[in-house]
C-alpha cells in the first residue's frame, strides 16, 4: 500500500531525467533531506506548474514507494523570485543549498534546520546578503553541534555576543562587529566545514567572482 505523506519543503537542488521528469532533493520539515521524483515535471501542461524549480518553499505530497519517494502533489507557499532575477542572490543561495547538502544525511528530520534555511533563503530573497553567509554557516555548525565553546577565548566581548546570540539571522546580522571579527569569524567557520566536510564549496567559486 502507497504511504502519502504531506509536508512542507524546500527544493534544494534538481536535475532533469528522461524526456518529462525531474529528479529533486528536498529539505523537509518532517523527514530531514529526500531525494524525490517529480514526473512530468517538465511537460508544457505539467500539474506541478512552475513549482519544481531550486529554492522554492513548497507543500508536497509525498509518495512513498519500494523504489522511493515520488511528488504527487506540489503548491508552492514562496518562490523566492528574485533569488532567480539576481547574480549575487543566486549565488549566495546556491551555495548555502550546497553547504545543506553535504550536511544533511536522508531522512533525519531537524524541524530547526530547516527553520534556518527558510530563513536563510528568505534573506536571499530580500537581498540582504552581506555576511549572510558567515551567519548562516555559524547557525548552521551549532545547530549540528559542531561549533566549538569560546567561552574563555581571547575574543572581543562583541564577537561572543554575536556568536553566542540566539536570535534569527537577520536580527543577528545587524548587530555590531567590527571588521576584524568579522574576518576572523568567516575564517573560522570556513575552517570548520572543511574539517567536517573534507571538500571545498563548489559555489563558493561563483559567489566570490560576483562579489
Amino acid at each position: 500500500m502507497t504511504k502519502i505523506r504531506t509536508t512542507e519543503a524546500l527544493l534544494l537542488k534538481s536535475y532533469d531525467v528522461g524526456d518529462a521528469d525531474r529528479f529533486c532533493i528536498l529539505l523537509t520539515k518532517t523527514d530531514g533531506r529526500v531525494a524525490v521524483i517529480a514526473k512530468g515535471a517538465r511537460k508544457a501542461q505539467s500539474k506541478f506548474g512552475g513549482a519544481m524549480q531550486s529554492f522554492q518553499h513548497l507543500l508536497v505530497d509525498l509518495a512513498e514507494h519500494s523504489s522511493g519517494f515520488y511528488v504527487r502533489s506540489a503548491q508552492c507557499m514562496n518562490s523566492f523570485d528574485h533569488i532567480r532575477s539576481d547574480l549575487q542572490r543566486f549565488a549566495a543561495a546556491s551555495r548555502g543549498a550546497e553547504l545543506l547538502l553535504h550536511c544533511l544525511h536522508d531522512t533525519e528530520q531537524q524541524e530547526s534546520i530547516f527553520t534556518l534555511a527558510q530563513e536563510f533563503f528568505l534573506e536571499c530573497d530580500r537581498g540582504g546578503i552581506e555576511f549572510l553567509f558567515p551567519t548562516f554557516q555559524l547557525a548552521l555548525l551549532k545547530e549540528l553541534g559542531l561549533f566549538p565553546s569560546f567561552a574563555g577565548a581571547a575574543c572581543s566581548s562583541l564577537f561572543h555576543e554575536y556568536v553566542a546570540a540566539r536570535s534569527t539571522l537577520k536580527d543577528r546580522m545587524i548587530m555590531p562587529l567590527p571588521e576584524s571579527d568579522r574576518r576572523k569569524l568567516s575564517l573560522l567557520c570556513d575552517e570548520l566545514l572543511r574539517e567536517h566536510l573534507s571538500l571545498p564549496l563548489k559555489a563558493s567559486a561563483a559567489l566570490n567572482a560576483v562579489s
